[in-house]
């Protein structure tokens, strides 16, 4: 196919200063494709990103295109990509992070960790974060980052996967067993996914905390609601469970206090999944941790289960039209985020359309 040689994207030139500009479309290297970009939603992160909360690190630079919860169609293929089976036409959605493939960490299946983290020179990408992003028309990506798409998927749908994938990886690193309780902690959109994914697993009773419209919408997904505006969590949690807390917690809130509030409510043994980042670091209750080998879990992205995200989704063990709320032109991009980050009209996921509505 040919391509164009421009395209427009949302390019960011400094601490929240970004416009729709026009730029080059990229060229695939021999392992890459470049995919016509047909959904992108708006990740927790890129208001960081776009805020300047990561400073040199995401971005690394200026001038830069965020974006990297993607779907697309595949238009021009390079030299290995084709010899390895991609081909134009081919249905995609993206995540993040691409691994070096080759040290310790990428061998052992970790590629959210890859030793080469940042240096592109070495074969390390993260897309949207330090490598060009699909806040554009087109998209440039390694064939380790993308999955290919069935017929019978929407590509809005399939934009999803990246951050779905992130949630299911949370709660199986919670180790939870069907049957077993599991507290959610957030109902933002990670924590409504984790609701999703954890019933799609088999839990038993799932609890969410958190206030507002999102924590209605939790309960509407199945949770069991604790508001925590005006409940305490932990006792909450204790009444629920006879005094023994819950064995799988998941703290997707990112503070300080959520974190705390994670460790207490865990049972003996239990263990706290992480994927919430603090603004600092927080003080965390280390003799309750030891005491009751309570587990605490970091969690990086979505190693490996973005292809059983597109099975649990295809074949309808989970339902993510309830989250998807607006659409919006790339154009309109300043709208999108504002109605993000605000909340508005019940906003939790909100997609824009480079290349227009469908």
């Amino acid at each position: 196919m040919n391509l164009p040689e421009q395209m427009d994207a949302l390019v960011l030139r400094g601490v929240r200063d970004f416009a729709i500009e026009t730029i080059a479309v990229p060229s695939p290297m021999e392992d890459e494709v470049v995919c016509k970009v047909d959904t992108t939603f708006i990740c927790g992160t890129d208001p960081h990103i776009i805020g300047g909360d990561f400073p040199g690190f995401w971005p690394t630079g200026f001038p830069f295109v965020p974006g990297h919860e993607w779907s697309g169609t595949v238009v021009k293929t390079g030299l290995k990509s084709a010899r390895l089976g991609w081909k134009e036409g081919d249905r995609v959605c993206g995540i993040s992070h691409c691994g070096c493939g080759y040290c310790e960490m990428c061998l052992k299946g970790r590629y959210n960790i890859c030793l080469n983290y940042g240096h592109e020179e070495r074969g390390h990408r993260q897309y949207g974060h330090y490598t060009p992003g699909a806040y554009a028309q087109y998209m440039c990506t390694s064939i380790k980052s993308i999955f290919k798409v069935p017929d019978s998927m929407s590509l809005e749908y399939a934009a999803c996967v990246d951050p779905l994938s992130i949630a299911l990886y949370t709660v199986k690193r919670s180790r939870m067993q069907p049957g077993d309780d599991i507290l959610i902690i957030g109902t933002g959109p990670q924590g409504l996914m984790a609701i999703l994914c954890a019933r799609a697993l088999g839990a038993g009773r799932i609890f969410a905390a958190g206030s507002g419209e999102r924590l209605k919408k939790a309960e509407e997904l199945g949770a069991i609601p604790i508001d925590y505006t005006h409940e305490d969590v932990v006792e909450r949690v204790r009444e629920f469970t006879n005094g023994r807390g819950i064995p799988a917690v998941l703290e997707c809130a990112g503070t300080s206090k959520s974190l705390t509030q994670a460790c207490l409510a865990a049972s003996k043994g239990g263990v706290v999944s992480v994927i919430g980042i603090p603004h600092s670091d927080p003080s965390l209750p280390l003799k309750r941790i030891v005491l009751d080998e309570v587990e605490l879990v970091g969690n990086r992205a979505n190693p490996n289960t973005a292809q059983p995200t597109i099975e649990l989704l295809v074949n309808n063990r989970i339902d993510l039209t309830p989250l998807m709320t607006h659409r919006f032109e790339l154009k309109d991009f300043a709208t999108a985020l504002d109605i993000f980050e605000k909340r508005k009209d019940g906003a939790i996921k909100v997609a824009t359309k480079p290349n227009g509505m469908n």
